[in-house]
């Protein structure tokens, strides 16, 4: 809806307005942040002179340990207040270029007609009157959920209810107003228009102005112990789950901070690209992780096949089955089965060696384990055995301390050395005392690292019990009713020996390690951790899912996906992942939200990608119009290789970014080679996860989560993508394009395409 000159006129003398306040602010700050950084200075160069040190009794101790308390604490008081600042002054360079997005008016029932204009954070003025209101604030969400009329919104204190009778929407660039139109709506069309037809960028934007209704809904979920977002490709997932974040940092700012949250992200690659957005949201970035490296740091000295690494290994293709049975409940129970049956019988040791003598055999510390009364847990049995051990090992030094190898070392102590092993207060009552007493000294250094072995529970062959579970297994579980022969699982036996012996464990087989291994040894929870996020979570197994749910006991998660870009899954579960992990949770405290508007595509580019999937009835499109999709097909190397060039040239100026997709790094390599002397790309892979604008190489499964103004799919032909359960790979392709998509085949065009509508795309 249009605004005539005047109320034009008006607003943007508002904007000048709140930036001359804002800049005035910002003079003063600049003053304050020079003074207190240079307090902070002087307390650190100071420190020692203005701490009162006196160790002559036990008052003067404790008058010198408050002295130096004292001043730690002024010096984090200063640089508390220098983070404070600093935070106020980067807001502020925000708001001085756009410092609000939106006004809603709304009047209470007694009040009078009040004008809110929302931004990326809060300005008060020097009278206290709110400038610009935290798009976070409560009565901000009245502008994102609710229309003209009556409205509610969640207060502190409960729901309020107010009448809107405007909601007026900017676009404000260089504190000059772009456009500004009025919407019955909560986000009008011209708006988003404007925003999604920019080019994308190597890093994700944070973009509040355009939360919409259910995103909002996503945000602003305070309540729920588990809220499960299913959405299309582009519907704004990860988005809406950093926005939720910074909402609940300011929400929950005196319970909660930044170290208190995690994020799983798929790969690096995601968590570069999403670095940017809490930073611009006036937040700190949270712990961010992937499953892998989260998996790695508990798994020590052990080197973990991650899914991508796998994906690229045709010998999978062979053990699907295996990999889908490792996944199922079943696989699970039966772990948990024989992590009873350990509490009998069955567990695995190694000797206690010392000086390439047996100390302790296996077979002994295994009757030691079984010997504790039978209501001890598995992990109290192994404490107590180590306990027991090192009882065992201060016998076995007094013993060791007489014998010729110690009275050599003693021989060989210069006198320094050998009056250095005896304390200044020590006394003897003979020579043979003070040799005895130093013996054992030289044995206890010797001892330390079987001591240290000790105490890290090496003595128990982690490996070798879980190799003993896999040979165990076919006595839990009929394995016939999940298609593995007998011969296939004693090949997967003796491939999982063979790894372990390498210190190598792939994927499906990290989480029953873990969980086997935190079953005897105890579980070290991470309960400081308030806030998990889960993206791409269809890729998760439910044994994942359980484990992680057990590590963190005081945890609320939020998990987002798309089960149409499982590209992962060998085969299709019988529930769906939600029905599965749902009895984890109080069901009372589980959110499910639906998002199946997209909007990174054009609707030409999502119609196309609708037509590969079988189902698309939850995918809508955004009705932003562009060109229509392109299916290149060719019957020679050098034509395909001359295509796909002249591809990446044609829009290497009207793109920052495009993204040549290959299915797997073999063909990105190979593509790679061939083309990077003649035009300027980037080849992304394990070793190199990090975006750059301009044309690159990627392999399928690291564009997940990303989003490129140019996609030119390499090579769907027949050939390569054959099988029925690469749809959703293809489909996962294709949705990354936001402008254009061009679908090169090197022969035939995939099956996959046979349910596209040939008046969707363009056939050349």
């Amino acid at each position: 809806m249009g605004n005539n000159e005047s109320e034009l006129q008006y607003e943007q003398n508002r904007v000048d307005y709140t930036v001359k306040e804002i800049k005035k602010r910002e003079a003063i700050l600049d003053v304050s942040i020079d003074h207190v950084r240079e307090e902070a200075k002087e307390i650190r160069t100071n420190f020692w002179n203005d701490v009162t040190v006196n160790l002559s009794s036990s008052d003067d101790v404790i008058e010198t340990e408050i002295s130096i308390r004292q001043q730690e604490q002024l010096l984090r008081e200063r640089e508390q207040n220098y983070k404070h600042v600093e935070k106020q002054l980067s807001s502020f360079q925000q708001l001085k270029d756009s410092p609000y997005f939106a006004r809603i008016d709304l009047k209470e029932k007694e009040g009078e007609i009040e004008s809110i204009y929302i931004g990326t954070s809060s300005f008060i003025d020097d009278e206290d009157h709110f400038l610009v209101y935290d798009w976070r604030a409560p009565i901000s969400s009245v502008y994102y959920d609710g229309s003209l009329g009556e409205v509610a919104y969640q207060t502190p204190v409960g729901e309020q209810l107010v009448d809107v009778s405007l909601k007026r929407q900017f676009l404000i660039k260089k504190a000059q107003i772009q456009t500004m139109f009025d919407s019955s709506e909560t986000i009008g069309d011209e708006m988003l228009q404007d925003i999604l037809g920019d080019q994308s960028n190597a890093q994700m934007k944070s973009i509040v102005s355009t939360i919409q209704k259910e995103q909002n809904k996503i945000i602003r979920d305070t309540k729920s112990h588990l809220l499960f977002v299913q959405g299309a490709a582009g519907s704004g997932k990860t988005s809406a789950i950093l926005q939720r974040i910074a909402y609940l940092l300011y929400q929950f700012r005196n319970e909660v901070d930044s170290n208190q949250m995690m994020i799983f992200s798929p790969n690096k690659l995601f968590n570069h690209y999403i670095s940017n957005v809490l930073p611009e949201l006036g937040e700190a970035n949270i712990q961010q992780t992937t499953f892998l490296d989260f998996a790695s740091s508990r798994i020590k000295n052990m080197e973990i096949k991650d899914l991508f690494e796998q994906f690229e290994n045709e010998k999978n293709q062979k053990r699907k089955n295996i990999i889908a049975f490792k996944e199922e409940p079943i696989f699970f129970k039966a772990l948990e089965r024989y992590a009873q049956l350990l509490e009998t019988q069955g567990m695995i040791f190694k000797d206690i060696v010392f000086r390439n003598k047996v100390l302790m055999s296996k077979e002994k510390i295994k009757t030691l384990f079984y010997s504790f009364p039978e209501h001890y847990t598995l992990p109290q049995r192994l404490l107590y055995t180590t306990q027991k051990l090192n009882d065992r090992l201060d016998e076995i030094a007094k013993v060791e301390a007489k014998r010729s190898w110690v009275e050599a070392q003693i021989q060989l102590l210069n006198e320094e050395e050998y009056q250095r092993m005896i304390p200044t207060h020590q006394k003897f009552k003979n020579y043979q005392e003070e040799v005895l007493f130093i013996g054992t000294k030289i044995v206890n250094r010797q001892l330390k690292k079987v001591r240290r072995m000790i105490a890290q529970f090496n003595f128990f062959h982690y490996k070798a019990q879980y190799a003993n579970f896999l040979k165990v297994l076919p006595k839990l579980v009929s394995l016939e009713k999940y298609s593995i022969t007998h011969e296939q699982w004693i090949t997967e036996q003796k491939r999982v020996i063979l790894d372990l012996n390498q210190r190598v464990l792939l994927m499906e087989d990290v989480v029953p390690y873990l969980y086997l291994r935190d079953a005897i040894i105890g579980k070290e929870s991470l309960r400081k951790i308030k806030y998990i996020f889960i993206d791409e979570i269809q890729d998760y197994s439910v044994l994942q899912i359980a484990y992680l749910k057990s590590l963190f006991p005081n945890g609320r998660f939020t998990m987002l996906g798309d089960l149409n870009q499982a590209i992962f899954k060998n085969k299709l579960a019988k529930n769906t992942l939600l029905e599965e992990i749902k009895p984890m949770f109080d069901e009372t405290k589980v959110k499910a939200i639906q998002l199946t508007k997209t909007y990174r595509s054009t609707k030409e580019i999502t119609n196309f990608t609708k037509g590969i999937l079988m189902d698309d009835s939850l995918i809508e499109p955004f009705d932003r119009l562009g060109e229509i999709p392109e299916l290149v097909i060719t019957h020679s190397n050098r034509s395909w290789l001359n295509n796909i060039l002249t591809q990446a040239k044609k829009y290497e100026t009207d793109s920052q970014l495009t993204a040549i997709i290959g299915k797997t790094k073999k063909e990105c390599d190979y593509l790679y080679n061939q083309l990077k002397d003649v035009l300027s790309v980037n080849l992304i892979s394990f070793e190199n996860q990090q975006l750059a604008e301009g044309i690159m190489i990627i392999p399928s499964y690291l564009a997940k989560g990303l989003e490129f103004d140019t996609v030119i799919v390499a090579n769907a032909s027949a050939k390569n993508y054959s099988l029925e359960e690469e749809r959703t790979l293809m489909y996962t392709i294709c949705s990354r394009a936001m402008h254009r998509l061009i679908v090169n085949s090197f022969g035939d065009s995939s099956f996959l395409f046979d349910n596209v509508s040939p008046d969707l795309y363009l056939k050349k």
